[in-house]
């Protein structure tokens, strides 16, 4: 299947509203976590970072969007769709450019689904694919969070420690929920063909996840944030920061899904709060944590760049 490199389609006509307000909550939150912040110290501590813990982080990084463009490879089995594994792995890092640069008006996510449409996969399976996507990546954070939740309320106070888990619970029940509408029993005058062609749609997607297409998807899924714990701990290391492996276990996949809510531009704000709260329960000073945060957000950033190098190749072996 080829990928073609078309003129994307437009926004939303609330998308700049939405932009603004995304963009007003990332700044006020670096603004305050930044006013609050030992810039000095912090500086100091990159200056001497070591190179290779460094090395380290952005590697796992990098291999985090590996992970993510297998599991986009494996959506879009489920979905009845195959790729080849390294036209996943492109799409998946145009789809992170994208997601960088212009966060308001083009998610990742609508670029990585319109490349695949116009390379010849279907509409539906694409959109399948795409919801697929985000419920494995949600599952794979949610497995995680668990993982690390017994050192967490062994450690952290019961109200803190059960507030994430609690809040992931509910959302996780209504995911449920939602995949069996299909066969709620409906009145009469609600069973048009709108309302039953979203609960073949639900059906379909019920299916797709409980294939083995969807359960690669979800260890893959897993990857992917485990690689982002690792990369924690590594420029932890670099930059001689106590924190612990299961602290971090503890800490980061709440980060993770924090950052994961669209109310800011690419999780920035959402995610250094998170840092800062989520480790000060372990002692960790407000500049350190935040000193880490600021790590991923940059290699995130910079592990997007292949992706625009792939974009303009596109575009250049098109004549554009």
């Amino acid at each position: 299947m080829p990928i073609d490199a078309p003129t994307l389609p437009a926004g939303k006509p609330g998308g700049r509203l939405m932009l603004l307000a995304k963009l007003a909550v990332t700044l006020v939150v670096l603004g305050v976590l930044g006013a609050k912040a030992d810039w000095t110290a912090l500086l100091a501590r990159v200056a001497g970072a070591d190179p290779l813990w460094l090395a380290a982080g952005f590697t796992a990084k990098l291999l985090a969007v590996v992970c993510a463009g297998e599991r986009w490879r494996d959506a879009l089995r489920a979905a009845g769709e195959r790729v080849p594994h390294g036209l996943a792995m492109r799409l998946m890092f145009i789809g992170l450019f994208f997601g960088q640069v212009l966060p308001g008006a083009l998610g990742g996510d609508m670029v990585r689904g319109w490349l695949t449409y116009r390379g010849g996969a279907s509409s539906a399976a694409v959109l399948l694919a795409l919801v697929l996507d985000r419920l494995l990546a949600l599952i794979g954070c949610v497995a995680l969070l668990f993982l690390g939740l017994p050192h967490l309320v062994a450690t952290a106070p019961p109200a803190v420690a059960w507030a994430g888990p609690g809040a992931v619970a509910l959302l996780a029940l209504g995911m449920v929920m939602g995949l069996q509408a299909d066969r709620i029993p409906l009145p009469g005058f609600l069973r048009r063909p709108p309302v039953r062609a979203v609960q073949a749609q639900v059906a379909r997607l019920r299916g797709a996840l409980l294939s083995r297409a969807a359960l690669a998807g979800l260890l893959h899924s897993a990857a992917v944030h485990f690689c982002t714990v690792f990369a924690v701990i590594a420029y932890a290391q670099a930059l001689d920061i106590p924190v612990r492996v299961l602290d971090a276990l503890a800490v980061v996949p709440m980060t993770i899904f924090a950052a994961a809510l669209p109310i800011s531009l690419n999780g920035w704000g959402v995610r250094e709060g998170a840092f800062v709260a989520g480790f000060a329960l372990y002692g960790l000073g407000a500049t350190d944590a935040l000193a880490l945060s600021l790590m991923i957000g940059l290699s995130v950033t910079l592990s997007s760049l292949p992706g625009g190098l792939l974009w303009f190749s596109l575009k250049n072996s098109k004549g554009h």
